[in-house]
């Protein structure tokens, strides 16, 4: 179902009880689709999707250190030279 902008702002709470219904509803501004409201879906058990072969586990464990970089000029003079160009 589609629904304008207009209508789902002054009829939400009956929009929202038809989405967690289970119905799918595409909200248009003016006449063109912006977004879609929909039921919440499920949560995913990460570990059967890693035993059904369809979620790869990580191969590392975090990120390593990171490298910090050191600024050779201040911030307003970098902007002033970026926005010169």
């Amino acid at each position: 179902m589609d629904v304008a902008v207009r209508n789902l702002k002054s009829r939400l709470s009956a929009y929202l009880k038809r989405a967690a219904a289970g119905e799918v509803i595409t909200v248009t501004d003016r006449g063109r689709p912006v977004a879609v409201l929909g039921p919440v879906l499920a949560p995913v058990d990460l570990g059967a999707a890693v035993a059904e072969g369809w979620v790869t586990p990580p191969s590392t464990h975090g990120l390593g250190p990171v490298r910090r970089h050191r600024a050779t000029g201040s911030v307003l003079e970098v902007l002033a030279e970026d926005r010169a160009e």
